[in-house]
C-alpha cells in the first residue's frame, strides 16, 4: 500500500464563515476526518502534519522555505506528498517547490474555491484526486497542482478565475492528466519542467513592476533606491514598455540590478522584436533578461531562487528558452525551423 504524507497549511479548504468573513479554522486532521469517502476510497496510508494555518495571500517565503524543508525530510520515506493550500498563491508555491526540490516523490498541491462549511464544498473531491495523484505508480517526481479533476504541471499552471471551480488551467501547454471514473487519463508525461536551483533559503529581494499606457519609471527608480537585488518588469505584448520605463531599466541594470522582462498577456512569450524607444529589442541590448512565457509572479520566484542560490552566478542561462526539457524551443541544426 502506498504512503502519502499530507502537509496542511490552511487556506479556503480549511475555511469556515465568521463575522469577519471566511477564515481558515479547520486543521488538516479535521478535514480528513470530515472527508471519509475521499480518504477511504484511496488505497493509501496517510501521514499528516500541520505546518501553518494561514490564508495563502499571507504566506511568506519563510513558510515556503520551511515547507520545502519538510518535503525533503519526508520524501524518501513516502510515495508522494500532498499539500493542502490556499488558492490565491498555490501556483507560486508549487513552482517554488518544483524549482528547489530534487526528490524522487511527486508533490501535489490542492485546495478549494469554496470553504469547508459551504453548501457544496469542492475540497473533498480535490483531496481525493490529490491523494490518487501522489500515490499513482506512473508519477515519480515533479510538482503539480490538482484541481477540479485536472492535474497541472507547476510551471505552466495559473489561476484564471477568482471564484469559479474551474479556476486553474495551463494555457497552451494543457493539463498533464484528467481524473475520470476509471482513473487518471494522461495527456502528457508527468515530470518537472524546471531545472533544479539548489537553494535552501531565500535571501534576495525582487519586486514586480507593472506597466500600462504612459507608465513612468518611478517604481523602478524607487526599488533600486531601496536596494533590491532584482526586478521583474511585466511588459506589454512581446515585452515592450513605455520609453520612460526603458530608461529606468537601463539605469537599474547599470547599477547592477538584474531585470527580467515578462508579458502581461496570459499566453505567448516575450521576444526582442520591436526596436522603438521602449521596444524589447532595445531592452535586450541594455542587458535585460527575457522570461519566455513565465508569468511575472513565477519569474519573480525563479529570480529570487537564482539570486539566493549563488549571487555571483550568471542569471541569464536559467531563463534561456532553448534549455527547456520537454517544452519550448528546440534549436535546429538542419535549417528546417527552430521550434516545435
Amino acid at each position: 500500500m502506498a504512503t502519502v504524507h499530507v502537509i496542511a497549511t490552511g487556506g479556503t479548504i480549511a475555511g469556515t464563515t465568521s463575522e469577519t468573513g471566511t477564515v481558515p479554522t479547520e486543521s488538516g486532521h479535521d478535514l480528513l476526518e470530515a472527508y471519509p469517502e475521499s480518504v477511504e476510497r484511496v488505497d493509501v496510508d496517510i501521514e499528516l502534519e500541520q505546518l501553518t494555518q494561514t490564508p495563502s495571500s499571507e504566506l511568506a517565503f519563510d513558510h515556503l522555505v520551511e515547507l520545502a524543508a519538510r518535503v525533503r525530510a519526508v520524501a524518501s520515506d513516502v510515495d508522494g506528498v500532498v499539500i493542502l493550500h490556499g488558492t490565491d498563491t498555490i501556483e507560486e508555491t508549487a513552482y517554488y517547490l518544483d524549482l528547489v526540490l530534487d526528490v524522487n516523490s511527486p508533490v501535489v498541491c490542492t485546495g478549494a474555491q469554496r470553504p469547508h462549511d459551504a453548501v457544496s464544498p469542492d475540497g473533498p473531491a480535490n483531496v481525493r484526486g490529490a491523494l490518487d495523484t501522489a500515490s499513482h505508480e506512473h508519477i515519480k517526481s515533479g510538482s503539480y497542482v490538482f484541481f477540479n479533476d485536472r492535474l497541472h504541471a507547476a510551471r505552466p499552471v495559473t489561476k484564471r478565475h477568482s471564484s469559479n471551480l474551474t479556476a486553474y488551467d495551463s494555457g497552451n501547454y494543457g493539463p498533464v492528466a484528467e481524473r475520470t471514473p476509471e482513473g487518471l487519463w494522461f495527456y502528457r508525461r508527468p515530470e518537472s519542467l524546471s531545472a533544479t536551483i539548489p537553494v535552501r533559503d531565500v535571501t534576495a529581494t525582487v519586486e514586480i513592476v507593472a506597466t500600462s499606457t504612459d507608465t513612468t519609471g518611478s517604481q523602478i527608480v524607487a526599488a533600486v533606491d531601496r536596494g533590491v537585488d532584482g526586478l521583474v518588469v511585466d511588459g506589454l505584448g512581446l515585452g515592450n514598455v513605455p520609453g520612460a520605463v526603458a530608461d529606468a531599466i537601463r539605469t537599474a541594470i547599470d547599477d547592477g540590478v538584474d531585470v527580467v522582462i515578462t508579458t502581461r498577456c496570459r499566453d505567448g512569450i516575450v521576444s526582442p522584436v520591436y526596436g522603438a524607444d521602449g521596444g524589447a529589442a532595445v531592452l535586450e541590448e541594455a542587458g535585460a533578461i527575457f522570461a519566455s512565457n513565465l508569468s511575472a509572479q513565477k519569474a519573480r520566484i525563479k529570480l529570487l531562487a537564482a539570486l539566493s542560490a549563488r549571487p555571483d552566478r550568471p542569471i541569464r542561462p536559467l531563463f534561456d528558452a532553448a534549455r527547456y526539457d520537454g517544452h519550448g524551443y528546440v534549436r535546429s541544426t538542419t535549417g528546417c525551423g527552430d521550434s516545435r
